[in-house]
């Protein structure tokens, strides 16, 4: 777990000290909210490192259509169908997934 990540994520303006471990986290005076709970911390860390996960997958799905758009111009020699199939196929990616592990990439026609 990012110790850093996950505070700044649930509590962005507080101030505090850590060298690494929940155990070493310092919460300073300063703050009026109250110093998270290792709970806490790493329920909000499941939820970034899931979205970080989320922004890599649609990277990667970005990239391949973007590599493919070749292949949907009039002037292209390919199977049209197919190529439009397997594009539509990629742009469902995030929905037809419960989680990025999940996904399971498509084969290009």
């Amino acid at each position: 777990m990012n110790i850093a990540r996950a505070i700044k994520h649930i509590r962005p303006t507080s101030q505090w000290v850590c060298n690494g471990s929940y155990e070493t986290l310092v919460w300073l005076d300063v703050n009026t909210d109250p110093k998270p709970s290792l709970n806490e911390l790493e329920l909000a860390w499941s939820q970034i490192s899931k979205s970080v996960l989320w922004e890599a997958t649609r990277a990667k799905r970005d990239a391949i259509l973007l590599q493919s758009d070749w292949t949907q111009l009039p002037d292209s020699i390919v199977d049209k169908t197919a190529w439009a199939n397997y594009r539509t196929e990629l742009r469902n990616i995030p929905q037809n997934f419960a989680t990025p592990e999940d996904v399971i990439w498509p084969s290009k026609p």
